[in-house]
């Protein structure tokens, strides 16, 4: 493996293209940086540096060498800022990725609860149109998204929080608005708005639906954000389905009527991964969700709390691995 320290004098030799520069910089002497730059050679048999006058080029394979070891040298930056976190009395990092459509009903509130009972913990939170399958190669620690698959369950693990319905929403002026529930057949001749990907699993579950009762949605208006959504509903031109957790987030032109059986479900749950799930802070974040989860049940027809239905076992606390 080679030596961080000589990758560092050559990373400041490339910037600067002299070594009496970098021995200032680095607070070397001129012989010390000539003397890594020798040693580094031998280690990659590769030229680094040529004479030329009284100075030196910087070859190639130098700047090469360096660009790659940039990465690798601000990895170890990071580790080493994680160690001070530690050192200086912090519990770490936690990564939390969340749904759209529980981002401003629940993550706000979450966020508030956590930085109160855990001031010195760095809690990054991180927008995702998140599936379990999805937060594996995310690098979160903590995930609240659609349950689609239990990827490598040995390395995480789940818990169920709720199970919910659909909903149309419609303008407040809409024929409709007044229903106490609206058959998929019903919309079937309107123009649709979603921010769902149309070719992702989320759609597909409505659009199955749509087929089942048969028709398929006309999407015209395909934003990447939810109120943008709800800015062209609320003009009377369209309609949207979305899952019945995002009724609580809704302006005050526009209105929610539950799906009519048959209509699709789908289920939420919190992942966490097992090398931090006996930690205080996220255990702590765990209980918040399934409180925050079952009070919208309480508040939103059609939504099942699960949580007495997820065991949570309590174990001996362990210390944070840090996510720097």
């Amino acid at each position: 493996m080679l030596d961080p320290g000589k990758l560092r004098v050559l990373r400041s030799v490339v910037e600067t293209g002299s070594i009496r520069a970098s021995a200032e910089a680095l607070g070397f002497t001129p012989s010390a940086i000539s003397q890594h730059l020798t040693s580094l050679r031998r280690e990659t048999g590769l030229e680094l540096v040529e004479r030329s006058g009284r100075g030196i080029l910087v070859t190639a394979h130098a700047r090469v060498l360096a660009a790659e070891a940039g990465h690798a040298l601000d990895a170890l930056a990071a580790l080493d800022r994680a160690v001070e976190d530690l050192r200086s009395g912090r519990t770490g990092t936690l990564r939390l990725g969340y749904a759209t459509s529980i981002a401003a009903s629940w993550v706000p509130e979450l966020a508030q609860q956590v930085r109160r009972s855990f001031p010195d913990l760095r809690l990054e939170l991180v927008l995702r149109d998140c599936s379990c399958e999805d937060l594996v190669e995310a690098g979160m620690d903590i995930v609240v998204g659609e349950e689609a698959g239990d990827p490598r369950t040995e390395e995480w693990e789940g818990h169920d929080i709720l199970e919910e319905g659909y909903i149309a929403i419609l303008s407040a002026g809409h024929p409709l608005a007044g229903r106490s529930a609206v058959h998929l057949q019903e919309i079937a001749d309107e123009a649709w708005a979603t921010d769902d990907p149309l070719e992702s699993f989320w759609f597909d579950r409505i659009g199955a639906a749509c087929r089942a009762a048969g028709f398929s949605p006309r999407v015209e208006v395909n934003p990447g954000d939810f109120p943008t959504v709800l800015g062209f509903v609320a003009t009377g031109d369209y309609v949207t389905v979305q899952p019945s957790v995002i009724a609580s987030d809704l302006r005050p032109d526009v209105v929610a009527i539950p799906l009519a059986p048959p209509a699709p479900r789908r289920r939420l749950r919190v992942q966490v991964r097992r090398a931090i799930s006996r930690n205080p802070a996220a255990q702590f974040i765990i209980e918040q969700i399934h409180a925050l989860a079952a009070k919208r049940a309480r508040e939103i027809p059609g939504l099942v709390d699960l949580s007495a239905a997820s065991p949570r076992d309590p174990a001996p606390a362990a210390e944070l691995d840090p996510v720097p």
